[in-house]
């Protein structure tokens, strides 16, 4: 438990400094939401992230999802979880234009039931993860980002895991 309290306050630490640091005028914030996690049985989800310079930005983001489904069968679907993250992207050309490439810490609170499996899979996760991928400009205000995620830790009193954690179709609004 000490090296899960030393993460969260890292992770604290870390949003505090994103939330007070302030830069010059070309400073830009923007929100976003995937597509695709809202398709995982309505899973809400939003980032925010802020520009520290002309090629990084930091973000933090949630998930939660405390949808459960029951067929007339009694058949019980869910994929509850909560989840936060707090993380960094390099991007070679400008902020919120083209390539990117990101990390982030991780924790997600979950409960699975009746996707691959009539059995229950619960438990906390803790980890990093390693993301890529490619944001389309709109307009001035808007992107579609499109990427891939990586998420590898411990399910906590349980297994070290490393899987595919996002496919990423994002609407952006950057103001």
């Amino acid at each position: 438990m000490k090296v899960t309290r030393n993460i969260y306050r890292l992770a604290i630490a870390l949003l505090l400094s994103v939330l007070v640091h302030q830069t010059a005028d070309a400073q830009k914030w923007a929100i976003s939401t995937n597509a695709l996690t809202w398709a995982n049985l309505g899973t809400i989800n939003f980032e925010g992230s802020m520009a520290v310079g002309q090629h990084f930005t930091f973000n933090g983001g949630f998930t939660a999802n405390p949808w459960e489904i029951k067929s007339p069968t009694e058949v019980e679907i869910m994929n509850k979880q909560y989840g936060g993250y707090i993380g960094a992207r390099y991007w070679p050309w400008q902020t919120y234009s083209e390539w990117w490439i990101g990390t982030k810490l991780q924790y997600k609170n979950f409960e699975q039931k009746g996707l691959l499996t009539s059995d229950l899979k619960a438990g906390n996760a803790l980890g990093a993860g390693l993301a890529a991928g490619y944001s389309l400009m709109i307009s001035n205000n808007f992107n579609l980002d499109f990427g891939l995620g990586f998420w590898g830790g411990r399910i906590l009193k349980q297994r070290n895991f490393l899987f595919l954690d996002n496919v990423i179709v994002s609407i952006v609004y950057i103001f």
